[in-house]
């Protein structure tokens, strides 16, 4: 996970919920202790959560708010056609909490955190530049589709021809956005690692085509597809024939 990305996911952050307890609000927290230009970033930002919390319990409403809606209201519910509501006036205070309110919220509502294809495709290149652990270690393909299988994540996967022709050397299991993922690492055979991630289709609003779509991400070669049930990500050193090499 790059500090960008951690930063996205710190913006959801709320202490004292469980979310420390998702793998990736987990491993930005992690991030943010060992980086101190993120580290830096995040106490800022949790202490401006913590002031505009303040600021939010000190806005109060007018004493005599609640008795003129009553005796509004009472009036009003003889009326047969009653007037809308954008109609009447407001107490001043009371809209000008609203403006201050509906201001701070469009200014520092946090971004929806990134579901899109492009999101996957780079959050999986980033497992693979750094350094990545392999939770089974075998050149058995079938014990790493029971492995994956028995973790919920895609174990019925497709391996195309040129993948087919490499050593595997193991898998692990990861996680985006709380679905289940399957990482398949293969030995290119000049001392260089392929990693093919797999994860169900249905969990991207936008999951690549079945025609083969190669990208350079970071330092990696990739190309990605969807076949079935399932979207396919090969990332890899670059290479100029990637694709007719290893598909």
């Amino acid at each position: 996970m790059s500090p960008q990305e951690a930063r996205h996911v710190l913006l959801l952050y709320r202490p004292g919920s469980t979310d420390a307890s998702e793998p990736q609000t987990a491993e930005a927290l992690e991030l943010a202790g060992r980086d101190p230009e993120l580290g830096r970033w995040f106490e800022q930002h949790r202490a401006f959560q913590k002031v505009m919390r303040a600021k939010f319990r000190q806005i109060e409403p007018p004493a005599h708010l609640k008795t003129s809606l009553l005796i509004r209201g009472s009036a009003e519910a003889k009326v047969a056609t009653p007037a809308a509501w954008w109609g009447r006036p407001l107490p001043l205070a009371v809209a000008a909490a609203v403006v201050v309110l509906l201001g701070i919220a469009a200014l520092w509502l946090p971004p929806a955190r990134p579901d899109r294809f492009a999101n996957f495709r780079t959050r999986m290149v980033s497992t693979a530049l750094r350094e990545y652990r392999m939770d089974i270690v075998t050149n058995d393909m079938r014990q790493v589709r029971q492995f994956m299988a028995e973790r919920g994540a895609p174990g019925d996967y497709a391996l195309t021809p040129g993948l087919e022709k490499l050593q595997l050397t193991g898998g692990g299991y990861l996680q985006w956005r709380s679905n289940p993922v399957a990482m398949v690492c293969f030995d290119r055979g000049d001392n260089q690692m392929l990693f093919l991630f797999v994860m169900r289709r249905s969990a991207l609003k936008d999951p690549p085509a079945a025609t083969p779509q190669a990208s350079k991400v970071t330092e990696l070669q990739t190309v990605s597809w969807t076949r079935g049930e399932y979207t396919y990500v090969l990332a890899g050193p670059e290479d100029p024939e990637f694709p007719r090499r290893y598909l």
